[in-house]
């Protein structure tokens, strides 16, 4: 059985493969990017082997501003039994975030209390480091 690796605060830390690497890796390097169809241009989030328009398989890693605007979000009081980790940062905020390029993603929306926040609010990405070979992206109000 695969035991989930955590960091030192005990909040799981993703499993890193082949296909999502260059996510990761660009986070560690204060970089956003997303996939990017060949074919017909479609910016795609999360990591597929294909377009989520078009079903072409040529998937370039570009960057992109990291700014964008929220479409939804949610946050949470509590925290699941078997993610104690969490129990320090709550509240905690997650968005689906509207990137300016047209891609959607969701992260933490942090530097801000979660009454303030609105559909429609700019966000821009900052980074945090989870480990030596990863960082997260997560979004502050712009």
């Amino acid at each position: 059985m695969n035991e989930k690796r955590m960091d030192a605060a005990g909040k799981p830390l993703p499993e890193i493969t082949d296909a999502t690497r260059p996510f990761w890796t660009a986070a560690k390097n204060r970089k956003l990017v997303v996939q990017k169809c060949g074919r017909c241009g479609t910016l795609n989030f999360l990591p597929k082997p294909w377009c989520i328009d078009c079903g072409g398989r040529q998937l370039d890693w570009v960057e992109v501003s990291g700014r964008g605007t929220i479409y939804s979000f949610t946050t949470a009081s509590k925290v699941m039994m078997n993610f104690p980790g969490w129990k320090a940062d709550l509240p905690v905020t997650l968005g689906i975030i509207d990137l300016d390029e047209g891609a959607r993603m969701y992260g933490q929306v942090i530097g801000i209390k979660p009454e303030a926040i609105r559909i429609g609010l700019k966000v821009a990405v900052t980074f945090e480091d989870i480990s030596p070979e990863a960082g997260i992206p997560k979004f502050v109000p712009a």
